[in-house]
């Protein structure tokens, strides 16, 4: 009897073999993508709060059988969520909230910080970045995106007095960016910049905090008179 081996040929045999091998890797690509990493934050909870906090996560559940396109209620989960450490619940719930309302910037804020909370700064990065598109004229957008690049990401710091210009640009000079990017100037010696925007700023800011401003003007004053080096 002629071995099967020698009745296929060996190039179909190699041929065989090559499939199986294209099916093999095929099937371990799907696996991997359907077992996603997930992801946990370091929490302390003790189990009364555990438990009233997954008592409330089952209360917006029910919500949303009712109400299935409720912003408030995937934000409140989300929040929920991280609060038991569950990151990567509390990402899907966001996004979800975020697809609600496509025009609100809260969500990829909240991703953000949670990513930053997980040590994952390139990922903090495109989330703030994504806000900014999502509501270029929110001050707080500028403000995190400027923080993670000051704190964390000290290779991208020639960004940051670019990211609060743009973002007193798109705001009208809101003060409440004014504020933070004059306190960035002046950890960044930069008096006379500072001053200039701190002129600004009290231009802004309501009346009641009018004195604070003129109090951080005179503070940076003296400051820019000091010797250096």
């Amino acid at each position: 009897m002629i071995p099967l081996i020698h009745k296929i040929g060996k190039n179909k045999v190699l041929m065989i073999t090559g499939l199986f091998v294209i099916l093999l890797a095929v099937g371990l690509t799907l696996f991997l993508k359907n077992k996603e990493e997930q992801l946990y934050l370091p929490v302390q909870l003790d189990e009364e709060t555990r438990i009233k906090t997954n008592e409330r996560i089952a209360q917006n559940l029910e919500m949303l059988k009712l109400f299935p396109n409720d912003y408030n209620v995937y934000m409140d989960l989300g929040n929920l969520s991280a609060n038991l450490g569950n990151a990567s619940e509390a990402i899907k719930y966001y996004q979800t909230a975020w697809e609600i309302i496509p025009s609100n910037s809260t969500p990829w804020l909240n991703i953000g910080n949670i990513y930053i909370r997980l040590g994952d700064y390139r990922q903090a990065e495109q989330a703030f970045l994504k806000a900014k598109e999502v509501n270029p004229v929110y001050h707080f957008v500028y403000f995190n995106l400027a923080k993670l690049y000051e704190d964390f990401l000290p290779a991208k710091s020639d960004k940051i007095k670019e990211i609060y210009l743009e973002g007193l640009k798109n705001t009208n000079n809101d003060y409440q960016l004014l504020q933070p990017f004059t306190d960035y100037l002046v950890r960044a010696n930069k008096y006379s910049e500072a001053l200039e925007y701190l002129n600004v700023l009290l231009q802004k800011v309501p009346a009641g905090s009018k004195q604070q401003i003129l109090d951080r003007i005179k503070e940076v004053k003296n400051l820019a008179q000091q010797p250096t080096g």
